[in-house]
């Protein structure tokens, strides 16, 4: 009955309509009808590295080297991981549920960690209980890898800011925000390739120099922890 149907982004409205699996049982509805993506919007006063209230050292284009390093210094001793400039940071904020692929991450942390000697590990987020308590014991088991299970809107700016990659390793996603706090802080998305996540994130063309981040074309982690090993190259 509607006169127009509208998701998130283009490729989501793609996918939805591709399968029933994707289009949980509606795709031949979507088929029949239409559906057309329009990519999310963020806000772009809250979300402002310049303007940003709850870092101490704003930046912009002009000043991204030094506000970032003050973030990453803020963000390693608001979470308790030592103060190590030339740590290549890893974040990860959102829900703990296996759509936002969080479970594939944790799995993949202890191998990056023992990859990466110097690397370090922030995640936040609540959700299913079983994944906090796996959160929970991942941050006892190893020392660079701070798990924070709460909501929290400051963190969740320290993190944007001060990590040097921001992990988005959704199993699927309509758009997506996160990925393009990221960007906007110059902080480089790692992104699963699927929905709006597909739409947003350029892939880095490392003999062109051009692209907005990595992105991998499937959720396993041995290819996820592939694309953190370019990433870090």
């Amino acid at each position: 009955n509607s006169d127009r149907n509208l998701t998130v982004s283009e490729n989501y409205a793609k996918e939805i309509s591709s399968s029933k699996s994707k289009g949980v049982e509606l795709d031949d509805v979507i088929r029949k009808y239409g559906m057309e993506g329009i990519v999310n919007g963020m806000d772009p006063t809250e979300w402002n590295p310049s303007v940003d209230k709850f870092i101490d050292v704003p930046y912009d284009k002009n000043t991204v080297v030094e506000g970032k390093a003050a973030a990453k210094q803020a963000l390693q001793a608001e979470v308790g991981l030592p103060l190590d400039a030339e740590a290549p940071i890893f974040g990860y904020i959102g829900r703990l549920e296996e759509q936002k692929g969080v479970d594939i991450f944790m799995k993949a942390v202890p191998k990056l960690l023992k990859a990466v000697p110097n690397a370090q590990v922030v995640i936040l987020g609540t959700g299913k209980k079983a994944l906090e308590k796996e959160l929970e014991s991942l941050d006892e088991a190893e020392p660079m890898c701070a798990g924070v299970i709460k909501f929290s809107a400051p963190l969740a700016h320290f993190i944007t800011a001060g990590a040097d990659f921001l992990m988005v390793p959704s199993r699927f996603e309509p758009c997506g925000l996160n990925q393009l706090y990221a960007m906007r802080y110059g902080t480089v998305p790692i992104v699963h390739a699927v929905g709006g996540l597909r739409d947003t994130v350029q892939p880095y063309d490392p003999y062109n120099k051009t692209g907005t981040g990595w992105c991998f074309d499937s959720a396993e982690s041995h290819l996820l922890r592939e694309t953190r090993g370019y990433a870090l190259g």
